[in-house]
């Protein structure tokens, strides 16, 4: 008997591989294709991952409004340290941190994670030439404490015989000065003297009130008063100009304990009248007749200045007087300021005998036979520390 022997034919075994094939591709999809469970778990991963990136961005900002309206809290961290963080424990990526960086903002799965550029502060961006000397800045004004402030200058004060009254004028534009002396601050100033109301807008000073109130005192003396209606939000202060800041500009350098002043290591002579020097060193004795400031003020107001000294003769101006700021600054000498620089411009241009602003420095000049005391002004390219506020003389 035969025996019928059976297989597969080519057909079958094509057939069988084909489906093989599809039953394989599907499965793969099922795994690593677009909506495979390989992607699925990624997009997951991604969505958490992004998730905890949105928390950390949101305890971010939390910190930092807490750290700027809390001064004795801890400072937040900075957009590097939070970045860098981040990015050691595997949250974000060096190419997500650089993105952060330059846009402020990564995307992570569907979420947008919006942390911010981290604006620069004033001084870094007046170090990084950003800002410059003579820029004006455009939006001090909305940040002044109040659009309406007022400030009234009584007789008393100003030794004059009206009260002058400031309010403050919103269309007043400011200027970038520099740094203050330590670096730390950045220094704007009205791009022209405040003007008072009413017909006159000049500020009068006169005799022993102004020396006193205009200058002795180092704040919150009358002029500091004046100024004080534009105090803002981000002013750490807001006062009258000094003969300091006009020197911390000109990066002069004055050595008091031998009379001299620098303009880097350069000496400035007193015989081109770039300043002339009296920084406490004696000179001038009163003599019978003389008029000290303080003794008419005591006179004038009893009670209110017992506090002061009385001049007697035979008392020598010294720095224990606490008005030994007396010299002078010639801007327009080259060797001092370039008459084209915007320094120049903001300081001394336009003003003359007939349009001179004040200063809040304190200050007495002297010589053999007379003492003028007064508060320091600007006028015809020359910058003054105690001039004209009240004259004592043989």
């Amino acid at each position: 008997m035969k025996k019928e022997r059976k297989g597969i034919t080519l057909i079958a075994l094509i057939i069988t591989i084909i489906v093989l094939l599809i039953l394989a591709g599907v499965s793969i999809s099922l795994v690593v294709g677009e909506n495979g469970i390989v992607g699925r778990a990624l997009t997951s991963r991604e969505e958490t991952r992004g998730g905890q990136v949105q928390e950390q961005a949101d305890l971010w900002k939390s910190d930092k409004f807490a750290s700027k309206h809390d001064e004795d809290g801890e400072p937040a961290e900075t957009l590097d340290e939070i970045l860098n963080r981040l990015v050691s424990e595997k949250m974000l990526t060096e190419e997500e941190k650089n993105i952060v960086k330059e846009t402020g903002e990564v995307t992570i799965g569907s979420r947008t994670i919006i942390f911010g550029k981290e604006a620069k502060t004033l001084v870094e961006a007046f170090n990084e030439g950003e800002i410059n000397i003579g820029d004006f800045v455009t939006n001090y004004n909305d940040s002044l404490n109040s659009s309406s402030a007022t400030a009234e200058l009584k007789s008393e004060e100003t030794g004059y015989t009206e009260s002058q009254t400031y309010k403050v004028d919103t269309a007043t534009t400011w200027r970038v000065l520099g740094l203050s002396e330590d670096k730390k601050n950045l220094i704007i100033t009205t791009s022209k003297p405040i003007k008072k109301e009413g017909s006159d807008p000049y500020l009068h000073l006169y005799g022993a009130e102004a020396w006193y109130n205009a200058g002795v005192l180092q704040s919150g003396n009358v002029l500091d008063k004046a100024c004080s209606i534009y105090n803002g939000r981000y002013a750490k202060e807001t006062r009258s100009m000094r003969m300091e800041d006009i020197l911390t500009a000109l990066e002069i350098r004055l050595d008091k304990e031998n009379n001299k002043a620098y303009k880097g290591e350069t000496e400035l002579k007193t015989a081109s009248m770039e300043y002339q020097g009296f920084f406490g060193m004696g000179g001038y004795t009163y003599k019978s007749g003389d008029y000290a400031p303080e003794n008419y003020l005591k006179a004038k107001y009893p009670g209110k200045y017992d506090s002061l000294p009385t001049k007697k003769v035979g008392d020598v101006v010294d720095e224990n007087s606490g008005y030994d700021m007396a010299y002078m600054v010639n801007m327009g000498a080259p060797s001092v300021l370039d008459s084209s620089s915007k320094l120049y411009e903001m300081l001394v241009d336009g003003t003359d005998s007939a349009n001179p602003y004040w200063l809040a420095s304190p200050g007495v000049g002297l010589d053999s036979s007379i003492c003028v005391f007064g508060p320091g002004f600007v006028y015809g390219g020359m910058a003054f520390a105690g001039r004209g506020g009240f004259h004592s003389s043989r």
